[in-house]
């Protein structure tokens, strides 16, 4: 059943493209690779921008300074399609922005089995690119792989868990609800305590409540939000558009009612918005309320890291690390 499940919930898109020197490959402690990308804010004297960094530039950077968002995305996305949106959001947010693809989405490949396959699309014509599909995607993959961005942003980069929003929007709150409660109830000081915030766009409450209301998570469910609710310390923003015919807009309401006070922001509930898209026109008031969530409950508490990172990048691996830390996240409740 749990197959099953995994079968009809993991949809992953055809690859596109992205330029290989932006791209920083990490290795998760179940032993697959994953890529990612950086993009780096910048502020030199009112001139703004927001500019994806090689991993040359990346050793070099100031990435320990500021707000990082550690973004998970939703289902039938990867990392190229997503690009032009975590750009918009690290402008307008003016924040640093890290984000990863799954195992088994966009470019992610296993190293002992990699093969060359030819793509059909115009725009990848006569050449070919690196991908491997290492099996479906799994709910413990994808916990392995935020853990392994985490990871990287902390020890690579060096940033401080305070320094550190995640956004999960849809399919990415699975991870981040994992991730958030983890780093809240782990006990290694190496990890720095609890995340410096949340943002849950359009999240649910676990996989089998979008098509039935179990009341209970049962055997099988994946990715059980809810239960990861009540252990989350981090200041958390939820946002939901109220038309949101793939997941119910309740599903945040109840998320909300699940979280302990102190963790609870003021949501951002858009009315007729619908699951997919933040449409252009409530885009200011997007920007608005996340901008107002980050300097109340974020940036007060903003550290800045005295060393400077000196990591890994080509390959940065979870699997050595797993082995002295215990890896992030809870438990799944069962």
């Amino acid at each position: 059943m749990g197959d099953t499940v995994s079968s009809l919930l993991f949809q992953p898109p055809p690859p596109t493209k992205l330029k290989e020197n932006k791209i920083v490959w990490l290795k998760t402690s179940l032993g697959k690779k994953i890529p990612g990308f950086y993009i780096h804010y910048n502020n030199d004297k009112g001139e703004e921008s927001s500019k994806s960094l090689t991993v040359k530039e990346l050793q070099s950077a100031r990435t320990n300074e500021g707000i990082t968002i550690l973004y998970s995305h939703a289902n039938a996305e990867d990392l190229g399609s997503i690009y032009p949106w975590c750009k918009f959001l690290s402008k307008m947010l003016r924040v640093n922005l890290f984000a990863y693809d799954y195992t088994g989405y966009g470019m992610a490949f296993d190293e002992g089995k990699a093969c060359r396959v030819l793509l059909s699309s115009r725009e990848y014509a006569g050449k070919f690119a690196h991908i491997h599909f290492v099996g479906n995607p799994s709910e413990d993959d994808c916990y392995a792989d935020i853990d392994a961005a985490y990871k990287f942003l902390r020890f690579d980069l060096d940033i401080p868990a305070q320094n550190i929003v995640l956004y999960g929007r849809s399919l990415g709150s699975g991870p981040s609800c994992h991730l958030a409660a983890g780093t809240a109830q782990s006990k290694d000081p190496k990890l720095g305590g609890p995340v410096g915030g949340v943002i849950l766009h359009a999240p649910f409450l676990s996989v089998y409540r979008i098509v039935l209301d179990t009341g209970c998570t049962v055997y099988g469910d994946k990715f059980p939000n809810i239960d990861y609710a009540p252990s989350i310390e981090s200041p958390l923003i939820l946002v939901h558009g109220t038309a949101d015919q793939i997941v119910p807009f309740n599903h945040s309401e109840r998320m909300y009612q699940a979280l302990p006070p102190k963790a609870r922001a003021r949501p951002l509930f858009i009315e007729g918005m619908g699951h997919n898209n933040v449409h252009s026109v409530v885009r200011p008031m997007f920007v608005t309320r996340l901008n107002d969530f980050l300097d109340e409950k974020v940036w007060p508490k903003i550290k800045t890291s005295k060393a400077l990172p000196c990591g890994r990048f080509e390959e940065y691996d979870d699997e050595e690390s797993s082995q002295e830390q215990q890896q992030v996240g809870l438990k799944r409740r069962r």
